[in-house]
C-alpha cells in the first residue's frame, strides 16, 4: 500500500528541463565544447558533479578543483538566467489537482531533487507548501542513481521504502528509485523499461494511479 509519493522536480513537477539544457549548452560553450540533447539526457538528475567533469574531459581539459568551482559558479548564473523564462504554463498539466487529491487522502508528499534551484522555484509558483518534505540540491545528498536521496526522504517522512512511489523522468532517477526499493512512475519515459507505470502528465491521475 502506498503511503507516500516522492517527486523529482525538473521535468516531473515543472517542465524545466529545456531551460536546464540551455544553461548547460552555454557552460559547454564557455569550456570550449558543446553538448547535444541526446548527450544530456543520461545526465538528467546526475548533477554538476558529473556534468562538469564530463565537459572538461570532452574539451580535452584536465580536471581541477579550481576549474570545477569556476564552471560551477557559471552554471549557477546561467541556470538562474534560464529559469527566469519559467511561467505557470510550465507546471505539469494536472499536477495541482493530483497533489490536492493525495493530500485529502492522507498520502504524504515529498520532493527529492538534485537541482539547487528547486526550492526557490517551488516557492515562486506556490508549490512548496503542498509537500511535507522538500529536499533539493543544497542538501548535498549523493547523486542519482544512488538511492541516497530517496532513502533519506522516506526516512524523514517515517515511511518504509516499500510504501513509497517515486515520480521521475530521468534514467538516473528511475534507477535511484529502483535501487531504493520503491515503486516508480515514469513521466514520459518511453525510452526506459525501468518504470512500473508510465504517464504523459497528471491529467486524470487519481488514487488508482498509485495502485500496483
Amino acid at each position: 500500500m502506498i503511503k507516500a509519493c516522492i517527486f523529482d522536480f525538473d521535468g516531473t513537477i515543472i517542465d524545466s528541463e529545456k531551460y536546464h539544457y540551455e544553461a548547460w549548452q552555454r557552460v559547454a560553450k564557455a569550456i570550449g565544447t558543446d553538448i547535444t540533447y541526446k548527450e544530456y539526457m543520461p545526465f538528467k538528475s546526475a548533477g554538476r558533479q558529473v556534468v562538469i567533469p564530463y565537459l572538461l574531459d570532452k574539451a580535452g581539459i584536465e580536471f581541477s578543483e579550481e576549474l570545477y568551482n569556476k564552471y560551477y559558479e557559471l552554471r549557477q548564473m546561467e541556470i538562474l538566467k534560464s529559469l527566469k523564462k519559467l511561467n505557470n504554463d510550465d507546471i505539469m498539466p494536472g499536477l495541482i489537482e493530483f497533489l490536492k487529491l493525495l493530500k485529502l487522502n492522507d498520502i504524504k508528499l515529498a520532493v527529492a531533487s538534485s537541482s539547487a534551484a528547486a526550492n526557490v522555484t517551488a516557492r515562486e509558483f506556490g508549490l512548496y507548501d503542498y509537500f511535507d518534505v522538500f529536499i533539493d540540491g543544497t542538501a548535498k545528498r549523493k547523486n542519482k542513481p544512488d538511492p541516497d536521496i530517496f532513502l533519506h526522504t522516506a526516512n524523514l517522512m517515517n515511511v518504509p521504502s516499500f510504501n513509497c512511489v517515486v515520480f521521475e523522468d530521468s534514467i538516473n532517477g528511475l534507477k535511484a528509485a529502483k535501487n531504493a526499493g520503491m515503486k516508480v512512475i515514469g513521466i514520459q519515459t518511453y525510452f526506459s523499461q525501468l518504470a512500473d507505470k508510465i504517464i504523459d502528465d497528471y491529467i486524470g491521475a487519481d488514487l488508482t494511479t498509485i495502485v500496483f
